[in-house]
């Protein structure tokens, strides 16, 4: 449970556009839409295609470091 913490820490400041929680196995994001994945991994893959603009500014950000 504290990497799934951590993991919500990182994806609300790299996507702060973006609300992200987990609530019973269920990564979800509310932006423009609601996107939703059973796996973390889904859930970035659709955060992707749903704004990759985002995405990129996020791995952008996590090179400068």
């Amino acid at each position: 449970m504290p990497d799934d913490r951590m993991a919500l820490l990182l994806l609300r400041r790299l996507f702060p556009h973006w609300s992200t929680t987990l609530d019973g196995g269920v990564w979800r994001a509310t932006g423009r839409i609601l996107i939703s994945s059973s796996h973390l991994e889904g859930l970035l893959d659709l955060l992707y295609a749903a704004e990759p603009a985002a995405v990129e500014r996020a791995a952008e950000l996590l090179d400068e470091r």
